[in-house]
């Protein structure tokens, strides 16, 4: 009893709630010279947790890792900004010179943390989606996920001839960047996961959803409590393809650098996904990353 007492004051104490972020509004960013390249027929999607790190280690971390460094578009949770300065996401766009939409989901410590969406090719659109809330006592928060639209063509096509008329062709492809709940039950991953399919049901466009999904080996009681039941993540999956959606990296093995967890996970519609692997990325965070061939 002497050694439990002081955890259970710590987990009470030491971990408050997070608030809502100062600003909840979505941070938008261009490059100063936009590329506006076209997305290739074979894209490289890549999905990382970051952790709450610095931009330039996120930028530093990509670069470094032969399997990153060529990604077109990058999904990103636990990401951190600053005094409303530039987010992680902001300060690898502008790395890279890419597009980027941050949406902040709960305050933490000088700022706060939220999901992002990083993209070769313009992205059009975004749009935040609020989720169901637990109260897990412990580091608990507001969860969103963020969408997006992309226009794969890049550069408007124009026709050249004096007859002509200049007409955009556009190919857009949505993609859905979330972070859901960690202690939570079976049902209700579930159910915070449900807005986001059924908003991507209505899309008529490509779908890719991809995410930190939290799905861990437990289950916990009373939200703090870790009871090993097996794995979450092929009930979820299960979910997903009841959707409509294939789930192409399910043999991807551990994303996290704990327990053998598989945490992470890209979910697609109307696309094919050839080769998939994680990667150390510099070792810059808890989880791996996660990348993947797309067509």
């Amino acid at each position: 009893m002497p050694t439990v007492r002081p955890l259970l004051l710590l987990a009470v104490t030491g971990c408050m709630a997070h608030g809502l972020p100062v600003d909840e509004s979505v941070e938008a960013i261009a490059p100063a010279a936009p590329k506006a390249a076209e997305l290739p027929s074979q894209m490289r999607v890549v999905e990382f947790n970051t952790h709450m790190e610095r931009g330039e280690k996120i930028v530093d971390a990509i670069q470094r890792d032969p399997a990153l460094r060529d990604a077109d578009v990058i999904i990103l949770e636990e990401v951190h900004r600053s005094n409303l300065g530039c987010s992680g996401a902001c300060e690898v766009g502008k790395a890279l010179g890419f597009y980027s939409v941050y949406a902040p989901g709960m305050a933490n410590g000088d700022g706060d943390d939220g999901v992002a969406i990083v993209s070769r090719a313009p992205i059009t659109s975004s749009q935040v989606i609020e989720l169901p809330h637990y109260d897990v006592h412990i580091n608990s928060g507001r969860r969103i996920a963020l969408a997006a639209t992309i226009d794969r063509a890049g550069v408007a096509n124009t026709r050249t001839t004096p007859c002509d008329t200049a007409e955009p062709t556009s190919r857009p492809i949505t993609i859905y960047a979330v972070h859901l709940e960690n202690r939570i039950t079976v049902a209700q991953r579930r159910t915070q996961m449900e807005p986001v399919l059924a908003l991507a049901a209505k899309q008529t466009t490509p779908v890719i959803i991809a995410g930190d999904f939290n799905t861990s080996p437990f289950t916990w009681i009373a939200h703090v409590i870790p009871i090993p039941t097996g794995t979450q993540d092929d009930k979820l999956e299960a979910d997903v393809r009841a959707h409509g959606f294939q789930t192409p990296v399910v043999a991807s093995g551990p994303t996290s650098r704990f327990f053998g967890m598989k945490l992470d996970a890209i979910y697609t519609r109307g696309l094919r996904t050839t080769d998939f692997a994680t990667a150390r990325a510099n070792d810059l965070s808890d989880h791996l990353a996660m990348w993947a061939i797309i067509e």
